[in-house]
C-alpha cells in the first residue's frame, strides 16, 4: 500500500504561483485607482463595484486571457505540431502552466478552449471596458450593455467546463484542495456569481425604466 500523501497548500506555492495571484491583485488594484478618477464622486457604492468589476474583467480578458490566445498561436514545438503555452517560457505563459496544473487544456491549444477565448478576448473585453466608459458618462444605456456582456460571460463559462464535465473531467485536478476549490471554483465561479448579480440588477433597472416610459405615455395620452 503506498504511503504518499497530498502535497500541503505550502508545497505547491512557488514563485509562478505568488506572481499570478500578484498580477491578478494589481489587475483589480489598478481598476479601483481607475474608477477613483474616472466616476463622479457621488456615485454610490453599487456603480463604483460594477466599474471596478468591469475594468477587471476588461483586463483580464484583453491582457491575460489574450496571452493565452497569443501562445496558442505563435508558441509551438520546434515541428510545430504542437501548439500552446507549455512550450514557452515567457512570463504568461508561465501563468497558465501554473494555472493548467488544475486545468491542463489550458497549457495547450485546446480547440474548445481556443473557440471560447477569441469571442472572450475580441467582444466581452472591449465590452466590458464600453461599459466602464458609459459608467462613467453616466449613460443610462450601460443597462443593456452590463446584461449582454454579463450573460456572454456566464455562457462562456458553461461552454468552458460542460464539454469537460460530460466526457469525465479528464483534463481537470479534482484531487487536490488547491487546484480544485482555489483555482477551478473560487476563480471560475467569481465570473458566475457576479455576472449572475449584474444580470439581476439590469433587469430591475431596465424595468425601471420600461414602467416609467409606460407610464409617461399614459399621462401623455390621458392629458
Amino acid at each position: 500500500m503506498s504511503t504518499e500523501t497530498a502535497p500541503s497548500i505550502l508545497e505547491l506555492i512557488d514563485t509562478i504561483t505568488v506572481v499570478s495571484f500578484v498580477f491578478m491583485l494589481l489587475l483589480l488594484i489598478v481598476a479601483y485607482l481607475i474608477s477613483l478618477s474616472a466616476l463622479p464622486t457621488a456615485s454610490n457604492f453599487t456603480i463604483r463595484f460594477i466599474f471596478i468589476w468591469h475594468l477587471f474583467d476588461a483586463l483580464t480578458h484583453m491582457i491575460l486571457e489574450a496571452s493565452f490566445l497569443y501562445h496558442s498561436f505563435f508558441s509551438y514545438t520546434p515541428d510545430k505540431k504542437h501548439y500552446g503555452a507549455l512550450y514557452s517560457s515567457a512570463p504568461f505563459a508561465l501563468i497558465w502552466q501554473e494555472y493548467a496544473k488544475a486545468d491542463s487544456r489550458w497549457a495547450v491549444a485546446d480547440p474548445v478552449v481556443v473557440a471560447i477565448e477569441l469571442p472572450t478576448v475580441l467582444l466581452e473585453g472591449p465590452g466590458a471596458a464600453y461599459i466602464c466608459y458609459l459608467l462613467a458618462k453616466g449613460s443610462p444605456n450601460v443597462w443593456f450593455w452590463i446584461l449582454v456582456v454579463a450573460v456572454g460571460e456566464i455562457y462562456g463559462g458553461w461552454m468552458t467546463f460542460a464539454p469537460e464535465w460530460l466526457t469525465g473531467s479528464m483534463a481537470l485536478e479534482t484531487s487536490n484542495f488547491m487546484y480544485k476549490w482555489v483555482y477551478l471554483f473560487f476563480f471560475n465561479m467569481l465570473w458566475v456569481w457576479v455576472p449572475g448579480w449584474l444580470c439581476w440588477v439590469s433587469y430591475v433597472e431596465i424595468s425601471k425604466s420600461l414602467k416609467l416610459a409606460k407610464k409617461e405615455e399614459v399621462v401623455k395620452k390621458t392629458a
